[in-house]
């Protein structure tokens, strides 16, 4: 951390940390096992395509949940990774709608 000093005023600058690459954040949510997986079984298992949302939805959180321990074991580059979970929660949701809606059209 910086400081600086001025006429008696301890003040602290910003802590600047290095950018989360676009292109690793895609690949990530588009990549992910967890969610492929959770996103792909639950789609099979709707009986309504109303509930490929729900099916997208839970394969995003379980992407999400891989992350973050991957973060907290500091595996590999998780921990840049962990910092943008809501980016990476949004984009997958996006692709867990594709996976869910190609688990369910496999049911048929």
């Amino acid at each position: 951390m910086r400081r600086t000093q001025q006429r008696g005023v301890s003040r602290v600058g910003p802590e600047l940390q290095p950018d989360v690459p676009l292109m690793e954040v895609a690949l990530y949510a588009l990549l992910n096992p967890a969610t492929i997986i959770v996103a792909f079984l639950l789609g099979r298992k709707a009986d309504e395509p109303a509930k490929i949302l729900i099916a997208a939805f839970a394969g995003a959180f379980a992407g999400v949940v891989v992350l973050y321990v991957a973060a907290l074991l500091q595996i590999s580059d998780a921990p840049t990774l962990g910092r943008a979970a809501a980016g990476i929660f949004a984009a997958s949701m996006i692709a867990g709608l594709v996976y869910a809606r190609i688990g369910y059209a496999f049911k048929r």
